[in-house]
């Protein structure tokens, strides 16, 4: 599930990085360098060479109703990324600043083919658009035009099917974030490339009918409050959503020393979730650290590249009691 929320996803800082380049995900060149996507002449993006198609499409989803993606404010708006989760790779959501254009789903499928991630560990196989416009009916059919200098980057199929994915949850996102979709029934997106219908994206998806959200690609981890660079106060308080498993949820928070994280937590805790296991629930919970920068993981008990990360700055004296 997506719980109301005023800010985005990060993810695992150095491990997951060191994953993607492991799992030879992406050349480091390709991580969506000026904001653009993956440039053409760069390799071809694949899926993990430890995937197992078979295991991830087994795995319990996060349920995300795009009704509850709404931001706490008209300025924010919702861009969904990719990043690696343990051995596949998964969909994880950003808040970023709209210019509030008149056109909330063309601007949010805009930003994500051609801005960067606020966290370094996400990507986006997109190249910059020129083009993206939307429209949306009375019985929320989305329809994205979108013009075909994005599809520049060389995808594998389970690649490309994500991507395709990526844009269906970013452009139902900010329809539901601007109440351009009615809540309760379910959104599709109808994507034109030129204004035409059947382009094969990537070369591998065919866009020839509307498409819907597959849950199955939603990380099973978010860490909703704090977003990636935020600034916090000394009692900080985090929030988010979890898949409940049999290893229970823990968090840490690692001092970034010589601007890695440490290995030394400077505090960590166990995360409840009340779900039964399977079930998506939401978590909250409070740290009191020093100030300085740390990398705040909320993870599975033993799983830590299952898992999403922000990191923040502690710098901020903590609000003192109302009398």
């Amino acid at each position: 599930m997506d719980a109301p929320a005023n800010r985005g996803m990060s993810s695992l800082q150095g491990l997951r990085s060191k994953r993607l380049l492991a799992a030879s995900l992406v050349a480091a060149s390709a991580l969506g360098l000026g904001g653009c996507g993956v440039l053409a002449e760069n390799p071809t993006i694949t899926m993990p060479s430890n995937y197992d198609a078979a295991a991830a499409s087994a795995a319990a989803p996060m349920a995300v109703p795009s009704p509850a993606e709404a931001s706490s404010g008209p300025t924010l708006m919702p861009v969904y990324w990719l990043g690696l989760n343990d051995s596949t790779v998964s969909l994880y959501r950003e808040f970023l600043h709209s210019s509030n254009a008149g056109d909330p789903i063309g601007e949010a499928v805009q930003a994500m083919t051609a801005q960067t991630p606020l966290d370094k560990d996400y990507f986006s196989p997109w190249h910059a658009a020129e083009s993206v416009t939307a429209s949306i009916s009375s019985k929320n059919v989305i329809t994205v035009d979108i013009s075909s200098d994005a599809f520049k980057g060389s995808l594998d199929s389970g690649m490309a099917y994500r991507a395709v994915q990526q844009l269906v949850y970013t452009a139902t996102a900010a329809a539901a974030n601007a109440a351009l979709t009615t809540v309760g029934q379910v959104s599709s997106v109808v994507i034109l490339v030129d204004g035409k219908e059947g382009y094969r994206a990537f070369g591998h998806v065919p866009l020839d009918k509307p498409l819907s959200r597959d849950p199955s690609l939603v990380a099973p981890i978010w860490v909703i409050d704090p977003q990636e660079s935020d600034e916090r106060s000394s009692d900080l308080t985090v929030s988010g959503t979890a898949v409940a498993q049999q290893a229970g949820l823990r968090w840490r928070a690692e001092p970034i020393v010589d601007g890695r994280p440490s290995t030394a937590a400077a505090a960590s805790g166990q995360v409840e979730l009340a779900q039964a296991q399977g079930e998506t629930g939401e978590f909250s919970f409070t740290a009191e650290l020093a100030p300085g920068e740390y990398n705040l993981r909320v993870y599975y008990d033993g799983q830590e590249a299952a898992g999403d990360s922000k990191r923040i700055k502690v710098d901020l004296p903590a609000e003192a009691p109302e009398d």
